[in-house]
């Protein structure tokens, strides 16, 4: 370990605590990058632990930024590491309006990874998810697509499940008129959908020329 990691570690803890949002959002990536390097050291100066209390941060870029750091230190150690509680769960939903696409789609990914306390807690979180599912970025859409399927497994009223599994169909179908790439992610969540809910049904109409190659490649696989 070099001596001169371990000097840096005092004024990224500073930069993590600045006033200013922007020095804060940064520093939180800083903290991603350095634990490729030297993960024992960030872990013993309790960089982790920093970054959690960053999801309650005001600031909607610190907080999807530190989700992202968060995500990236789960993958390199291997499992999720990331806590959350109905606390900051609320926080991540109120960072969701206001952060940028990808901020978005971390913060989907992490809410994909929590297990809602009782069905109101579903209801609240699908009903504040569920407008991503009109983005017009389709990985944002993917990623909410994911949310809903799995809170639908908390929800106890019948009728919400039948509503937000019609919300489901027209998306995807949107997605079958985008890229290749595009239509083979979206059938393969067709795919998914239709084996763990047999509500769903996606009767509209399709160009076969245009989803061809995608369900060649879903065969395939």
């Amino acid at each position: 370990m070099c001596i001169r990691d371990r000097y840096l570690c005092k004024p990224l803890k500073e930069a993590l605590k600045d006033e200013d949002s922007y020095v804060r959002k940064t520093a939180a990536v800083c903290v991603a990058k350095l634990y490729e390097t030297h993960p024992e050291l960030m872990e013993e100066s309790g960089f982790i632990k920093i970054l959690e209390n960053l999801l309650n941060d005001g600031n909607a870029m610190v907080v999807s930024n530190s989700v992202a750091a968060i995500a990236d230190i789960s993958e390199n150690k291997g499992y999720n590491i990331l806590d959350l509680t109905p606390t900051n769960v609320q926080k991540l939903l109120t960072a969701l309006n206001e952060c940028q696409e990808w901020g978005q789609i971390y913060i989907l990914d992490a809410l994909a990874l929590y297990f809602p306390t009782d069905a109101r807690d579903t209801e609240n979180i699908l009903e504040r998810v569920s407008p991503r599912l009109s983005h017009s970025n389709p990985a944002v859409v993917l990623s909410c697509v994911r949310v809903i399927v799995k809170y639908l497994d908390f929800l106890t009223n019948p009728d919400l499940i039948r509503t937000y599994c019609r919300k489901l169909t027209p998306p995807l179908i949107t997605l079958l008129s985008a890229d290749y790439e595009i239509q083979y992610v979206a059938l393969k969540n067709i795919n998914i959908i239709i084996q763990k809910l047999s509500l769903i049904h996606i009767s509209e109409p399709t160009r076969q020329a245009e989803i061809s190659y995608a369900v060649f490649c879903l065969k395939k696989k």
